[in-house]
């Protein structure tokens, strides 16, 4: 399943939401492969634009409050729209360029206050989601909107007058108001993509001009310290992005590019171009420094679309046939599994990418083999989280030992040493813990038994060293998380507790925007654990027994068993 699963059309998205009247990010529903991203104003686009209401005569302030919220999904003009809602004064004086602040839909209340003299107040109270930031970053902030709107009147209708600075959008015009996209930076070693998801409004100059712009101005104060960029500093992007009838995407840059090497040639084009092929219309990318085409080592001047699949953000593991545990120990799924007989008796074994080794734990210790051969112990502690490979074959868990917690690294060599941790982190007790396959992200179930919480955080170099932090909860609301995976490059799957005693299964992005819940239809049980890779089905346990997920519809058992796994 690759990483635009969660991509829908633009165009689809805003037919689809006036059509229906729905509200709020989608929350139900079978997770299917999406569209690509559109190309605004390139070839054969619809520039399809949201025209809320101006005001009209005699409108109550309550009604020019409810207005004003729906017209600020239109940003053409500085929000020309939603200025025609405020007196002379306000419209000149709000700043709508801050912070994009969106939140749910269904729990809005707008009310008004009690009235003083000529003067209206009206308050917005509403469950808070998340921020925007001017450059397109979604964070999620679980919280409360509170607002207070004065009214007064100008030329005899009620506007307002005194207003928060900023931007305030439901759930449903934030999905009216920007289009998703992936800007791609590189892993530290360099080797890998890694998608960073940016929320683009409408811009006059295209979509391809705002995701080449967005990404050679750098990726955002987040993931910058876990990734790298090959273009040299000081690179601009010199006028727009032209695509031709042909569908090449013409990127000309400052002359800055002429002092990059060949390998950062081919790294900044790989960034290039996994950011613009997802623009349906382009086939492929010219790169030009100052007006000068740049003939690239390996692919020339015109790089097809599908250059660089060896940077692949969600390749697929080298064995794509999963694992689970039975009844007669690790067993193969689809195909057998070669030389996990050995791991019998271990808990939680991974497979490292390569199939080449694996790990898993048993009492108080964390084994380390290659497979078909006999596990040493490479690590005793109290417990242990299950182990997940890095790109390098490295393994990760998180171990304790009395009041002890910490993040270990067990080495190819059999070595193992302690890794930097955030105390958010190892402040409570982490129930799972999984790498991302660029290995510039962590996902991790943190709280007690139960009531854990799902996290994401970035895995950085600070002093030479790795360390694991920043986290931010990416399903705020939800509770009793386990089986952690990533699907793909930027979306994890994990189950959870639902308010009705049961479980559920949810996908939502790295970034946290977009949660949604996934049909289980046809399970016989509550779901526990998942299993993930790019490109392969979901896996879950529920019952006792192992389901795949059928793309038929619905979920198909597999056997007896637990723990199903992809490799690492």
């Amino acid at each position: 399943m690759p990483e635009c699963r969660s991509r829908l059309a633009w165009g689809a998205v805003l037919a689809l939401a006036l059509a229906t009247g729905c509200a709020g990010i989608p929350s139900h529903g079978a997770v299917r492969v999406g569209r690509e991203l559109p190309a605004l104003g390139g070839l054969g686009d619809v520039d399809i634009r949201v025209g809320p209401p101006a005001p009209l005569p005699g409108m109550s302030p309550t009604d020019i409050v409810h207005g004003f919220l729906r017209a600020m999904v239109n940003a053409d003009g500085d929000y020309e729209i939603a200025r025609a809602y405020l007196t002379s004064r306000a419209a000149a004086s709000w700043d709508a360029s801050s912070v994009v602040t969106t939140y749910d839909d269904s729990g809005v209340q707008v009310v008004p206050a009690a009235a003083t003299g000529a003067t209206r107040t009206v308050s917005l109270r509403a469950p808070r989601i998340g921020f925007i930031d001017t450059r397109g970053d979604f964070t999620p902030r679980a919280g409360t909107v509170r607002s207070t709107f004065q009214l007064q009147r100008q030329g005899g209708e009620w506007r307002i007058d005194k207003l928060p600075d900023g931007v305030l959008l439901s759930t449903l015009d934030a999905q009216r108001a920007f289009r998703l996209a992936d800007v791609y930076y590189l892993n530290r070693s360099a080797t890998t993509l890694v998608p960073e998801q940016v929320l683009l409004q409408p811009d006059p100059h295209g979509v391809t001009t705002a995701l080449v712009r967005a990404l050679v101005q750098g990726p955002g104060p987040w993931l910058a310290p876990a990734v790298r960029s090959a273009f040299p500093p000081g690179t601009d992007v010199l006028g727009n992005v032209p695509v031709d009838p042909d569908g090449i995407a013409e990127v000309n840059l400052s002359a800055s590019l002429r002092l990059a090497s060949a390998g950062q040639l081919e790294a900044l084009s790989a960034q290039l171009v996994w950011t613009l092929r997802q623009v349906t219309e382009i086939n492929g990318v010219r790169l030009l420094a100052d007006g000068s085409p740049v003939a690239v080592p390996g692919v020339g001047v015109d790089q097809p679309r599908t250059a660089w699949p060896s940077y692949d953000p969600a390749a697929p593991p080298v064995l794509t046939d999963a694992f689970r545990a039975g009844s007669g120990g690790w067993q193969g799924i689809g195909a057998d599994v070669p030389g996990l007989g050995p791991a019998d008796g271990l808990t939680g074994v991974m497979l490292s990418r390569d199939g080449l080794r694996y790990a898993g734990w048993r009492l108080s210790g964390l084994y380390v083999g290659r497979t078909g051969e006999t596990p040493t112990r490479a690590l005793t502690a109290a417990t242990f989280t299950d182990p997940t490979f890095d790109q390098a074959g490295d393994v990760f868990t998180v171990a304790t030992r009395g009041a002890r917690r910490w993040v270990a690294e067990i080495t190819l060599d059999g070595g193992h040493r302690p890794v930097a941790a955030d105390p958010a982190l190892l402040a409570r007790p982490v129930q799972e813990l999984r790498l991302s396959r660029d290995g510039a992200r962590f996902a991790a179930a943190i709280g007690p038994l139960n009531a854990a919480r799902l996290v994401v955080g970035r895995v950085a170099t600070v002093h030479g060293q790795l360390h694991l932090g920043d986290l931010r909860y990416v399903l705020p609301g939800v509770r009793d998380v386990r089986g952690v995976a990533w699907d793909g490059a930027d979306q994890l799957v994990v189950t959870a507790a639902n308010p009705g005693g049961g479980r559920e299964l949810w996908a939502v992005d790295v970034d946290g925007y977009g949660p949604r819940t996934v049909s289980t239809a046809g399970l016989t049980a509550a779901p526990t654990d998942v299993a993930a890779a790019p490109g392969q089905r979901l896996l879950i346990t529920a019952g006792g027994s192992v389901w795949l997920d059928d793309p038929g519809g619905g979920w198909r058992r597999i056997g007896r068993g637990s723990q199903p796994a992809y490799a690492d």
